[in-house]
């Protein structure tokens, strides 16, 4: 389990804690813990974008559903380039996302966007979310290299 395994673990202790926190207070004291949704949510982003990154890195093509009824077709040679075409293509849609994740994080902070239920700056939320999909851009970039190197 690589640096994304273990971050996605701590992800998701900390989102059954608070999830369970707030089954607790819900059923003993009739009372629901409002940001536990809030944080449970946001965590749900983080974990995706872990796992994804996660996915790209494991074997000689990733661990991800892939589509192959026209690459099988393909000599050997071929299916190397359209899966690296394929890292490409997902490389470049994080990076996109990683640039607009970006701005709206800036934004946040400038406009002093807070969060609903804590009324924490709304930028500790979406802060994170640039620099996992550059993560995942660059796990692409490294699983087209590896395919590309047989």
């Amino acid at each position: 389990m690589g640096l994304e395994g273990y971050l996605a673990a701590l992800v998701l202790a900390g989102m059954v804690v608070v999830a369970f926190a707030n089954v607790l207070a819900r059923y003993l004291f009739h009372f629901p813990l409002a940001a536990t949704e809030e944080l449970v949510t946001n965590g749900f982003v983080w974990l995706t974008l872990l796992g994804i990154a996660a996915g790209l890195r494991e074997g000689a093509e990733g661990a991800h559903i892939r589509f192959v009824a026209l690459t099988d077709r393909l000599p050997p040679a071929g299916r190397r380039w359209a899966a690296a075409f394929g890292y490409g293509v997902t490389a470049a849609v994080f990076g996109v996302l990683a640039y607009f994740a970006l701005a709206q994080a800036r934004d946040e902070m400038l406009l002093d966007v807070r969060s609903p239920s804590l009324n924490l700056p709304n930028w500790l939320y979406t802060g994170p979310t640039p620099v996992l999909a550059l993560w995942v851009a660059v796990r692409a970039l490294q699983g087209a290299g590896r395919v590309l190197r047989g």
